[in-house]
């Protein structure tokens, strides 16, 4: 079928100009150009520029500081331009990161006057692409941005509004730059030193150091080598406001190179900056990546290797601006964490190395357990330098950046990250080391819990945290007890009984803060009394510092049992009960998915056999809080996060993480093919879906029927089909059968 005008509409800006034709299908269209990395940018602060799956350069646009803050992935669309940085983190929050190594092109003479007024025109973006005009008054920069896993590729074509035959450009390399936000009148994040030279007639060199940002020092240095397509017609350097021409040098916490070219109108300058964690010379060596100077030849190069990762899943049907969507969001997923490449500077292992896990509370829920079974070798090298960091530095992280423990946001959930890894059956980890890290998560008391570890005085005398110990203290309670469900999952495996028991029992501690008589989670002190400031929300403007709960309150998290959702529904009086209830968020529009500990909530009504209403909450999600465009996601991606949570539903599964588990809910597309390893296949095919026909009305895999709402991992990556019949109107299907509970004989 032809696309109409109006679809042709819909996907103008966001596929390239040569898919805007008549006469093909959805399927006819590769799905990496159907990647739009504009998509999510505003409200989930994603990353939009050129980037390799993990890369270590995500090169991307970054606009200055405005009224004392900047946002984290440095980019605002149709801000003020500073530049293009080689490193970025995606969705994060909190002080930000990076922006290192940035290089702005100037129609003209070098200048110290920061981030000039700029207008911006044909912005552009496609996996691993990144194109932008920039107009000023000397003249117009068209800039064009390709990336490989350490080298950044930059493109630009010069236009002067002089009459003259010959123009003057200008490349601008500030050294020292980071992404930062203002407060107090002190940076957040800061250079705390650099250096550069000029390297003969087309290159440039240098290292620069940095700290501070979100969640700790975490102290590192960057190292780069660039080189130019031309040879420069006069360089200089930088300190500060004070330009020097002719220097070859620059040091200090404020310094940067520049490089002159004398060119005719809309010659091109083209550079390639690598960089390294190690040493300038392994930056040069890093070079190596592309040893050519064709940009359309790198360009694809980049685009081949997302189009590895996106093709793993082919759907059809649905409209085309969702299967743009879906295809974004799973690009997201792959921005972060960095791979390193074997370039860890703290310490030698033949274990890979992964930086920007930022954190793991963010994405163990759902973005790990689509790495899982997408990506499971790509899961397995993240769990093995999970491993290596116990190994080398004494805990499991939560964050861990730059090398670096950051904030623990609330349990171990690597423990949860570990027991996903080993009841999904992933090869090549070592089972005594991922016992060894739990077990000690679990028994021994850390000196820095905010850190790593766990606050476990309280937690082993008492069963529960108190506010005097530790903030946000019900809902680590909440997460250790599921982090203890977990490690006895994990000792199963390995066949300890005892420690099976030991955990599993002490998993039931999160129901010693569930207040039955007003039926949601909350406080109590030292002496087993309840607070008395009851409330459903966070009372913080500020919610991450919460007392009780962190980034939430009562509400968000007392639907969030995933161990023993039976015993919730029990202590909520049953399953009508719970039902009302949970009807209540939703419609009360208190509901917000924009909050990691809600991603498991729209399925929770499986729970309480009642699958219809997962299918109705699950598409409401799907087809009104995600959007095409800049505004795209219901909130900040947490790299990837949110994103993971749409191609998963949007396939019509989701997963229990830390439980080889998924929910069914109601899919988006009419066919969804997952590529596995061993060239196996796994089909979720949605018959008469409409949007009307939201409803499971029956089920069958590989042909018989399946009555529950729920599927092993197993069943999936053994292969087979999934088939859903799709109703528009509610059915018993669903209602027996309920998914696995502790508490229950589902086991």
């Amino acid at each position: 079928m032809a696309i109409s005008v109006y679809y042709k509409k819909i996907w103008k800006g966001l596929l390239p100009v040569s898919l805007l034709i008549t006469n093909f299908t959805l399927a006819q269209i590769p799905v990496a150009d159907l990647v739009n990395p504009l998509w999510g940018v505003t409200e989930g602060n994603v990353v939009p520029g050129a980037s390799v799956p993990f890369g270590m350069v995500k090169l991307s646009p970054d606009v200055p500081g405005q009224q004392g803050w900047q946002v984290t992935s440095g980019y605002v669309a149709g801000s003020l331009f500073a530049g293009f940085s080689h490193t970025h983190t995606s969705g994060t929050g909190g002080a930000p990161r990076y922006g290192n190594l940035l290089v702005t092109p100037l129609a003209g003479e070098p200048t110290r006057q920061h981030f000039l007024p700029v207008r911006q025109k044909n912005e552009y973006a496609a996996a691993g692409y990144y194109q932008i005009t920039l107009q000023r008054p000397d003249g117009d920069v068209r800039a064009e941005l390709t990336a490989s896993h350490r080298v950044g590729f930059h493109r630009y074509t010069f236009y002067n509004y002089s009459k003259s035959p010959v123009i003057k450009a200008t490349v601008q390399v500030d050294v020292s730059a980071t992404l930062s936000r203002i407060s107090g009148g002190k940076r957040s994040t800061r250079c705390t030193g650099a250096q550069a030279l000029v390297v003969g007639e087309r290159a440039f060199a240098g290292s620069a150091s940095f700290a501070g940002g979100w969640g700790a020092e975490a102290p590192y240095t960057i190292f780069f080598y660039a080189e130019f397509d031309k040879p420069f017609t006069k360089t200089g350097s930088w300190q500060q406001d004070s330009l020097m021409q002719q220097s070859k040098t620059a040091k200090g916490e404020q310094i940067g190179l520049f490089a002159s070219f004398e060119l005719k109108q809309q010659e091109v300058v083209q550079m390639k900056l690598a960089i390294s964690y190690i040493s300038v010379e392994q930056a040069k060596q890093n070079l190596q990546e592309i040893l050519h100077w064709y940009f359309g030849k790198a360009r694809m190069a980049a685009f081949d290797q997302w189009r590895q990762y996106l093709q793993v899943i082919d759907v059809k049907g649905g409209r085309p601006e969702q299967r743009i969507m879906f295809y974004s969001a799973l690009r997201n997923t792959l921005i972060m964490p960095t791979d390193l490449m074997g370039e860890n500077p703290h310490w030698a292992s033949d274990k890979l190395h992964y930086w920007e896990h930022y954190c793991l509370w963010d994405v163990f829920r759902a973005t790990m357990p689509l790495h899982t079974l997408l990506y499971p070798q790509r899961q397995v090298g993240i769990v093995n330098s999970l491993l290596d960091i116990y190994e080398h530095r004494g805990w499991l992280p939560d964050a861990w950046i730059a090398g670096h423990y950051a904030y623990n946001q609330g349990g171990t959930n690597a423990d949860v990250v570990m027991a996903d890894a080993v009841l999904k059956k992933l090869p090549g980890i070592d089972m005594r080391r991922v016992w060894s890290a739990v077990y000690k998560n679990a028994t021994v008391q850390s000196d820095s819990p905010t850190i790593q570890g766990r606050f476990l005085h309280e937690y082993q005398r008492l069963g529960f945290l108190t506010r005097s110990s530790c903030q946000g203290a019900v809902s680590r309670t909440m997460e250790y007890a599921y982090n203890d469900f977990c490690i006895g999952q994990i000792a199963k495996r390995l066949g300890k009984q005892a420690e099976e028991k030991r955990f599993s029992n002490q998993s039931a501690n999160i129901f010693t803060l569930f207040n039955e008589p007003f039926g949601y989670f909350w406080a109590k002190d030292s002496l087993g009394r309840w607070e008395p400031d009851f409330s459903l929300h966070s009372r913080l403007s500020e919610h991450w510092n919460g007392p009780y709960f962190y980034e939430g309150g009562s509400e968000v998290y007392s639907y969030y049992v995933p161990h023993d959702m039976a015993g919730l529904i029990r202590r909520h009086g049953g399953a009508e009960k719970f039902v009302q209830r949970l009807d209540a968020f939703f419609d009360s529009g208190r509901f917000n998915l924009s909050n990691e500990p809600l991603f498991l909530v729209p399925y929770s009504y499986n729970y309480a056999g009642m699958p219809y209403k997962t299918a109705e909450r699950v598409r409401h999600l799907l087809t009104h809080a995600f959007r095409p465009g800049h505004e795209g996601l219901p909130g900040q991606d947490d790299s990837g996060a949110i994103s993971a949570w749409f191609v998963f539903s949007a396939m019509g599964f989701f997963p229990v993480a830390g439980q080889p588990l998924y929910l069914i809910g109601s899919p988006l597309f009419d066919e969804v093919i997952i590529r596995l390893p061993q060239q196996k296949t796994f089909t979720v095919r949605a018959k008469n879906n409409t949007l009307d026909n939201i409803y499971v009305g029956g089920a069958t895999i590989n042909g018989k029927p399946l009555n529950r709402s729920w599927l092993t991992h197993d069943e999936i990556v053994q292969g087979g089909v999934l088939l859903l019949y799709m109703s528009s109107k509610p059915s018993g299907w669903g209602k027996t059968n309920l998914p696995y509970s502790l508490s229950s004989q589902n086991r």
